[in-house]
């Protein structure tokens, strides 16, 4: 894990924002690869995660200029951050099974993000972007999750 103790919010923001370009690839390139192997509805999912993560990053970007980053210390910074988990890689060739898990895991790791900036951001406006980006990723989570169990329940025996 990337040490964050002496980050600025400003890192923290261009973390989330290539974060945000990461997750956009990936959902990108699962779409093309499981294209002919994958369940035709977990395709479709694919390609809206890629758009919706395209959307974040464009939120971002747009409210850059709004940041407070005068009068959060770096310690307070680096300490919110600290929690936040790597994101996980899948190996070319993974099944959908594993692709799932780890989209998965990287909207629950881009939540935490977002809940540690809504922490260290200022009320109104920050505020709403943090929780519905917090709202969103964890929709995704539940979404692929939810795929996840219909194509590979586990057994009950």
């Amino acid at each position: 894990m990337r040490d964050w103790t002496n980050a600025t919010l400003d890192d923290i923001i261009d973390f989330a924002v290539r974060i945000e370009e990461e997750s956009h690839a990936f959902y990108v390139e699962a779409a093309r690869s499981h294209a002919d192997t994958a369940a035709p509805e977990v395709v479709k999912l694919f390609k809206i995660l890629a758009l919706e993560e395209q959307n974040h990053k464009d939120i971002l970007l747009r409210k850059r200029g709004h940041w407070r980053t005068k009068g959060v210390p770096h310690a307070e910074v680096g300490e919110n951050v600290q929690r936040i988990v790597d994101l996980p890689v899948v190996p070319a060739g993974a099944g959908l099974g594993d692709v799932l898990l780890a989209a998965a895991a990287r909207e629950r790791g881009t939540a935490a993000l977002y809940r540690s900036l809504m922490a260290l951001s200022d009320f109104g406006d920050l505020q709403e972007v943090f929780s519905e980006l917090v709202a969103q990723e964890t929709g995704h989570e539940r979404r692929l999750m939810a795929f996840h169990q219909s194509m590979y329940p586990v057994s009950k025996e």
